[in-house]
């Protein structure tokens, strides 16, 4: 079957599920009674929301909600208020990311350090890592490769500090891919392969079949066909396994691509 015409047909089906989610959360929100739960839920909402012009509706009421119930929250009761600062963290990150993705780059460097200054204050560890690595990609989409690096890297630290495994084969592909673009091939090599190590440990498929295209890649940019053709069937075997069918199709099209490469330099 033609891969858009399969999008085409499953579509109305995912949005049924995610309306039907939300739905259920509207309800459930409704119903609450206590702050803590409406805050929980529409934490939810945003997560199962896939609408750009929908979710940040949500956000908005979740940062209000949050800063309404810190300011009434007594000083005394700090688990309460930690919960609360969280959340507040995350709506501020929330907005940082919409406003990357809509190209405003000032707003959104000013709001995952907003959310980043949160974060420190309450020693959210693991939110700490995440805004780091936030500010790291802005930098690198930026060209600030120095930046980059050194946020990638404080980011890094921490989440080998925390012991979040799938966060730092995350970072040390950031990293990896920014050695990649400069044409540092051992370097790329290296952190991909360490990201790699990683998620075969963690047995996180997804990851591994992203990494072994990106080495792949690499090893199709230098020339070496044979070394990319065998990271890319890898690839592309564990992502029919866990039915990823647009990794499928971008596995398909990396080795197709070679093969066309291969075939154009036979016919000069």
């Amino acid at each position: 079957m033609n891969r858009l015409l399969l999008i085409i047909l499953c579509f109305p089906f995912v949005l049924s599920a995610q309306k039907e989610t939300i739905d259920s959360l509207k309800l459930v929100f409704k119903n609450a009674k206590h702050d803590t739960t409406r805050c929980n839920i529409l934490n939810a909402m945003i997560d199962a929301e896939g609408n750009d012009n929908v979710w940040p509706i949500y956000n908005e009421q979740l940062l209000k909600l949050a800063e309404k119930c810190l300011a009434s929250t007594p000083a005394q009761t700090t688990t309460l208020k930690i919960f609360y600062l969280r959340l507040l963290a995350g709506a501020l990150n929330n907005i940082g990311f919409l406003a990357k993705h809509q190209g405003d780059i000032p707003k959104a460097l000013e709001y995952y350090h907003k959310s980043l200054k949160i974060q420190e204050e309450i020693k959210d560890t693991k939110g700490i890592g995440k805004s780091l690595n936030n500010i790291g990609i802005i930098y690198n989409q930026q060209g600030d490769i120095l930046k980059a690096l050194e946020y990638y890297h404080q980011s890094l630290k921490i989440k080998e500090k925390i012991n979040d495994k799938k966060g730092v084969a995350t970072s040390l592909n950031n990293i990896g891919w920014i050695y990649a673009n400069q044409g540092d091939i051992p370097k790329a090599l290296e952190y991909y392969n360490k990201s790699l190590k990683i998620q075969s440990e963690i047995k996180d498929k997804i990851g591994i079949a992203f990494s072994l295209n990106k080495i792949g890649f690499i090893y199709s940019n230098q020339g070496d066909i044979s070394k990319a053709i065998d990271y890319y069937l890898k690839s592309l075997k564990i992502r029919e396994e866990i039915k990823d069918k647009e990794g499928i199709a971008t596995s398909l099209n990396n080795i197709g691509f070679i093969y066309n490469k291969q075939e154009t330099l036979q016919m000069l």
